[in-house]
């Protein structure tokens, strides 16, 4: 914006600097948003040892869940 601010143009038409800004970010979102998800992985790993310590009544659902104990449980980080 500092460097737009040097033309006499844009600073004219103030009112139109928020929604200048808004497609500019929107833009910029659309592209590295989806960029970003596709570089870093979305699936992870978590032990059931540490769902034991952390989250013990979680741990419990799992082992009535279950007749024998995964050693590690995957899941999708998402967004």
């Amino acid at each position: 914006m500092e460097r737009l601010d040097k033309y006499q143009s844009f600073r004219r038409l103030a009112i139109l600097h928020a929604p200048f800004q808004v497609l500019v970010v929107g833009c910029f979102l659309t592209v590295m948003v989806p960029t970003a998800c596709a570089l870093f992985p979305q699936k992870a790993e978590l032990s059931t040892s540490m769902i034991k310590l952390v989250e013990p009544d979680f741990y419990e659902e799992i082992r009535k869940k279950t007749d024998r104990i995964p050693e590690l449980v995957y899941f999708n980080k998402g967004l």
